[in-house]
């Protein structure tokens, strides 16, 4: 589907809480032209997943969310840290200014506070006005909501005469002082909101750091002509020359040149790789020495440093379960709200008989500390960290959910050859009975028919063959069956490699135009496995490999490893994992074509980047950095995120449960609900974005 889908991203403005993402996300999906939408209020961006080949319009998508009070454009680079300054200067300004309302009240200079509340409650707050009014258009409510009503209301108090509102005796300046209430509201909001961005920024600036060092701009080689393009713009066989220093921004193969580079980002290789003429280099990697001249392997959309990219953010975009639960409370929660503050004025004027100011005080102050901003930014921000730190640990996860559940699940099943052990086999014996073969002649030929296969086994013949300088021979015909063997004609003759069922080995049975051969290998010793010792005391792990019982029991027994299952078609690992899923989750590691099915069957499926193609699109965890050691971060990312989740959820909803009953009491003033309602959110950033 990679191939028939594309993405586009939306940056979006006016984004206030978790709500306004889910709205956004209920409009887009009404495209008949966008399969799947993601709306991240972290980021304040949409991404959208289109047919390559439809009739989408981008300008009808940005049509429908500004429609809605929301301004969207295509994403684009743009100065953040400029954006991010401008913000924290107007809040400050904001602030200020409402401080010196009451003072210019008291002094008599009621115009000059009336224009400054007016400036700060109408224009400074003005992106919550539009967005409130055009939400009330569609029936739909969130923060903007409440914020608005609370801070036009202030507004409104303190415009009308006192002997309108009411008969009883007041200060002459009793309702005038509801107009520093409204500019409190909003200016705390608005630092709030300047808090929450800059801490955001802060994370996106850590994850990005390389990725904005990547040139925007290559000079390459077309047509024997020298061409300055984007960087998204290189195509395949695109040549270009990278300095000593220099970040390589795509894949390809040396052509001209010798260096070290250093790929320690993508691939988790600590030392610096010599590269010579005929050798791969990695998109992102950085060139230490020499110039080397590079001709292009793949498209930069195809890199693998801008695939891990699309992982990451595929990752920040998506929202796990308990986010989008929380979405739905919020809509129910606003409306929840308006109806709770209408009681309390009820309660407070009617029968407690209180001053229609004191009443009017309390229900602003219900409307204001009742906003949900707290509950909207609980997840959002810890799913972005979580993707971010996630990556610098050297793995990849597909969506949060499948994260979430990787810390639960206590059962780890482990396939074998390629996975847990080295997947390199060396030759031990040839059965050889044929003289007019020689055992140079044999291992060519079964060479040759092996390079079709992505089969470890099948790799490590090809590789004892390169070792003996044997040239590899075109085949034809070529069918393989996934755990069974492989077929095809080489040289005119009709070659079948398949299991030697009488061995409790690894062992190969070889037909070679019907002559009959037995390969008789030996795997290379396993290295970095301490982890399996420590993972076997608090999980379940169990080996299922298709190799011969004799190799999986000492392999076991070498690891401390109790529970293995030998000799297993896909087919039948399909079925265990079904089985084993009958009392509760299980994690499938695997690495071979021959695992895809296993993967996907399982709750997680878990590669690593020497997987095969078909094994890391099955499954949902990437190991791209070192060995399966990997997997004891995942388990420790996995309880720690779910518990800063957690953290945040309880400082939402106690901070909600506590401070309504407060406020509809008379307790709290407005000005002090939006000063605790700001301080709320900043908490839950804050601790969003500690270190994980």
């Amino acid at each position: 589907m990679s191939n028939l889908t594309k993405s586009i991203n939306l940056d979006i403005d006016g984004m206030t809480c978790a709500a306004c993402a889910a709205r956004i996300e209920r409009v887009l999906s009404k495209n008949v032209n966008i399969l799947d939408s993601s709306v991240s209020f972290p980021l304040k961006l949409a991404t959208i997943d289109i047919l390559e080949n439809s009739n989408f319009q981008i300008e009808d998508a940005i049509h429908s969310v500004n429609k809605i009070g929301y301004k969207a454009r295509e994403a684009q680079e743009e100065n953040e840290e400029k954006k991010i300054k401008l913000n924290l200067i107007l809040p400050t300004l904001s602030l200020l200014l409402t401080a010196s309302i009451k003072y210019f009240l008291e002094a008599g200079y009621d115009l000059v506070a009336y224009a400054v509340g007016f400036f700060i409650i109408l224009y400074l707050g003005k992106n919550f006005h539009i967005s409130a009014v055009k939400k009330l258009r569609n029936f739909d409510f969130n923060m903007d909501t409440l914020i608005s009503l609370g801070s036009l209301s202030s507004l409104i108090i303190s415009v009308i005469p006192v002997d309108l509102i009411t008969s009883t005796s007041l200060s002459i300046n009793e309702n005038k002082m509801f107009l520093d209430t409204g500019a409190f509201i909003i200016s705390f909001l608005l630092i709030g909101k300047a808090v929450e961005d800059k801490v955001i920024q802060e994370s996106v600036k850590t994850s990005e750091s390389l990725k904005n060092r990547m040139p925007k701009t290559l000079i390459v080689f077309r047509k024997d002509k020298k061409v300055d393009i984007p960087i998204k713009e290189i195509e395949k066989g695109d040549l270009f020359v990278v300095q000593a220093g220099q970040i390589i921004p795509v894949d390809g193969v040396v052509i001209d040149g010798k260096s070290t580079v250093d790929e320690s980002l993508l691939t988790g290789e600590p030392l610096p790789i010599r590269k010579d003429v005929g050798e791969e280099v990695v998109g992102g990697s950085i060139n230490l020495e020499g110039t080397l001249k590079v001709a292009v392997v793949e498209s930069y959309q195809q890199s693998k440093y801008n695939l891990i990219e699309d992982l990451i953010r595929n990752a920040q975009a998506t929202k796990p379960k308990i986010q989008k639960s929380l979405d739905k409370i919020t809509q129910i929660f606003v409306p929840l709200v308006l109806f709770i503050s209408f009681l309390t004025f009820i309660y407070n004027f009617i029968l407690q008989d209180t001053a229609v100011i004191d009443a009017l005080r309390n229900t602003i102050a219900v409307l204001v500390i009742a906003c949900p901003c707290a509950l909207g930014l609980a997840t959002p921000i810890v799913l972005f960290k979580t993707a971010t730190v996630s990556k610098t640990k050297g793995f990849l996860f597909k969506n949060f959910d499948i994260l979430q559940r990787f810390g639960d699940i206590n059962t780890m099943v482990f396939d074998k050859t390629g996975t847990l052990s080295s997947g390199v086999f060396k030759i031990s014996e040839i059965k050889n009975s044929y003289s007019d073969v020689t055992d140079d002649d044999f291992l060519q030929l079964i060479a040759s028919l092996e390079n079709y296969s992505q089969h470890p086994i099948a790799k490590s013949i090809v590789y004892q063959a390169e070792l003996k300088d044997l040239k590899l021979l075109p085949a034809s015909n070529v069918k393989e069956t996934p755990g069974i063997g492989i077929e095809g004609i080489v040289d005119e003759k009709m070659i079948i490699i398949k299991k030697n069922q009488n061995s409790n080995f690894s062992s190969l049975k070889v037909l070679i135009d019907n002559r009959e051969f037995v390969l008789n290998l030996e795997e290379e010793p396993a290295v970095g496995l301490n982890f399996l010792n420590k993972l076997a005391n608090e999980k379940s792990v169990i080996i299922l490999s298709g190799d011969k019982e004799g190799n999986v029991k000492r392999f076991a027994e070498s690891h401390g490893i109790t529970q293995y299952h030998s000799d297993k078609s896909p087919e039948e690992k399909i079925q265990f994992i079904k089985d084993k899923q009958r009392d509760g989750g299980v994690i499938f590691v695997g690495d071979g074509i021959n695992d895809s099915p296993a993967i996907k069957q399982a709750d997680v499926g878990v590669t690593t980047s020497s997987s095969s193609q078909i094994a890391q699109v099955s499954g949902d965890v990437l190991i791209h950095k070192g060995g399966l050691e990997t997997l004891s971060e995942v388990f420790e990312l996995s309880k720690k995120s779910k518990f800063r989740i957690n953290q945040n959820l309880f400082l939402a909803f106690i901070y909600n449960t506590l401070m309504i009953p407060l406020a509809v009491i008379g307790l709290i003033t407005p000005n002090l609900a939006a000063l605790a309602m700001a301080l709320s959110s900043i908490s839950v950033v804050l601790n969003s974005a500690r270190k994980l």
